[in-house]
């Protein structure tokens, strides 16, 4: 219980007025009308989360919900106990039983996120101030909406990302599937000690030195574009990390030749990646969107025991490399070459397939042209020190400097580019770092095999059961089969992948004539690809 005296309701003039902690936090003079020009003000876009800290007496409230756009919603949110309770006793009925209406008593940037979930998809948040009482918390509140606005800004970045590569990605889980018994999937290594995570970025050629120095009290994790580099300098990595799901990254393993790394490639990514690495294979699960379809996956292997590691969406090989070495190693983390920069003329280190290729195409007329035209695009952006970055590199790093476990365990090995949330080191810093850990760095700790048997049922089982969705569908949507509308809706929204390259993905649940056009094809392809792959399979 707070030892706070109570907030004070009195009687003003032009209505109730509220103090508390000495201040007044409406108006002594007609403490109302503020509070409803505030209201009357508000954005009118469409699909707005309006976060109202501190909602008090309710002033502008009802105002506030009958000026705000289609599709959008209030989040009411106290940090204060005293003024949370004063604020659930004065709530209007109307608005408590207003499902676009929602009042939270918390100070967790955490609750708040869950909280704006659970009302719908927005496409901005916007802090709407009715009262004083925001200024007696204002830097929580100002970093609830801060959150808010990231969270929404990052869900729309990965829907925008859905539609141009979520065909791709179903694609390839489907394949992976039906491949994990040939692929012999082991569970994934531990890595004692320190581990340098290698991204590609130019920076990289600085820590090579120091990496070769102190080799043998490193764990490498390499992205797989770092792959080239690495090896040209003698470094073979203990895992190199693969998260891309289109087959452009193949050119990174051609270094490799007979050399056996182990690998770690995420269920999206392209089969193909998997067949050009002779090491170990290891898989992560990352949820690239809320999808029934991928939980129904993930179920499955997890009740087959098929050895994976679940990752949260993070788009860059570099940050999702960096979230795996601290879920394997328990150790310090350091970084080198996750730039999300580059320099002007040179966007990757040397020995990268990018580089390389543009070394092939150099004669006296023709200069590292494709670097000199990334370099020179109109979306660039320059830092300080001489670099350049974009919006989109800008968001990655800001994942690992911001996201969940932003700065835990991290430190920065770079000399320049963006903060990604870990200390600075140099080399000689870094160094005292290693002297200080243990003195015998074990080996990667190889983990048991899984059943191979029962997880390739498995993924007949996956396999077949969706087979069986989509041929309801596509019986019923052929008018072969009378379906309820409410089976019919949950069968569409349970095959989410159908329409993960739909603009209006939205609209699902709603059953749009224009959205089941466009749908139809959908359920025949996957029916038919579905069919070769548990023919392949032999599964009938």
């Amino acid at each position: 219980m707070s030892d706070r005296e109570a907030p004070l309701v009195f009687e003003t003039p032009g209505g109730l007025s509220v103090e508390y902690r000495g201040r007044l936090l409406y108006s002594a003079r007609m403490p109302a009308a503020l509070p409803v020009r505030i209201a009357a003000a508000c954005d009118r876009g469409p699909s707005r989360l309006h976060l109202v800290p501190s909602p008090l007496l309710w002033y502008g409230a009802r105002e506030l919900l009958g000026s705000m756009g289609p599709g959008s919603a209030l989040l009411f949110v106290e940090t204060d106990p005293l003024l949370a309770a004063l604020a659930r006793e004065r709530m209007p009925p109307e608005l408590a039983e207003d499902l676009r209406v929602s009042f939270i008593e918390t100070a967790s940037i955490a609750e708040i996120v869950t909280a704006a979930r659970r009302m719908g998809n927005f496409r901005s948040c916007s802090l709407v101030q009715l009262s004083g009482g925001p200024a007696l918390d204002a830097q929580a509140y100002e970093a609830m909406a801060s959150a808010l606005q990231s969270e929404f800004e990052a869900s729309w970045r990965n829907r925008a990302a859905l539609m141009v590569l979520g065909p791709r990605w179903a694609r390839n889980i489907f394949d992976n599937i039906a491949a994990l018994e040939s692929l012999g999937i082991e569970r994934m290594p531990s890595l004692p000690g320190a581990v340098l995570v290698c991204g590609a970025g130019p920076s990289l050629e600085e820590a090579l030195p120091f990496a070769r120095s102190r080799r043998a009290e490193l764990r490498l994790v390499a992205c797989d574009t770092a792959l080239g580099t690495l090896l040209a300098s003698g470094l073979e990595p203990d895992l190199v990390i693969c998260l891309e799901g289109q087959a452009h990254n193949l050119a990174d393993f051609t270094c490799l030749g007979s050399k056996a790394i182990p690998l770690v490639a995420d269920i999206s990514s392209h089969p193909s990646s998997f067949r050009a690495v002779r090491g170990r294979k290891h898989l992560t699960f990352a949820r690239i969107w809320p999808s029934p379809f991928l939980s129904r996956v993930e179920s499955a292997l997890v009740a087959s025991g098929t050895p994976f590691l679940p990752m949260p969406p993070l788009g860059s090989v570099g940050v999702h490399a960096v979230h795996l070495a601290r879920a394997l190693s328990d150790g310090p983390i350091l970084a080198a070459g996750l730039d999300f920069s580059f320099e002007l003329g040179k966007t990757h280190a040397r020995g990268c397939p990018s580089l390389l290729a543009e070394e092939r195409r150099l004669n006296r007329l023709t200069r590292w042209q494709g670097q000199y035209s990334v370099s020179f695009r109109d979306r660039n952006l320059a830092l300080d020190g001489g670099r350049l970055t974009d919006p989109t590199l800008l968001s990655y790093a800001s994942l690992l400097a911001e996201g969940e476990g932003a700065g835990r365990g991290l430190y920065d090995l770079r000399s320049k580019g963006p903060s990604i949330g870990g200390r600075r080191l140099d080399q000689a810093q870094a160094g005292a770092l290693l002297d200080a850990q243990p003195a015998k760095i074990e080996s990667p700790t190889r983990q048991p095999g899984c059943d191979g048997s029962k997880v390739g049922g498995t993924a007949r089982s996956i396999l077949s059961g969706e087979a069986s969705r989509l041929e309801a569908l596509r019986l019923s949507m052929r008018g072969q089969r009378i379906l309820p509308r409410s089976e019919f809706r949950r069968l569409v929204l349970e095959s989410d992948y159908l329409w993960w390259g739909f603009p209006d993905q939205d609209r699902a649940a709603e059953l749009p004539q224009d959205f089941l056009n466009r749908l139809v094809p959908q359920v025949e392809y996957w029916a038919y690809r579905l069919g070769r792959l548990m023919e392949a399979a032999g599964t009938s």
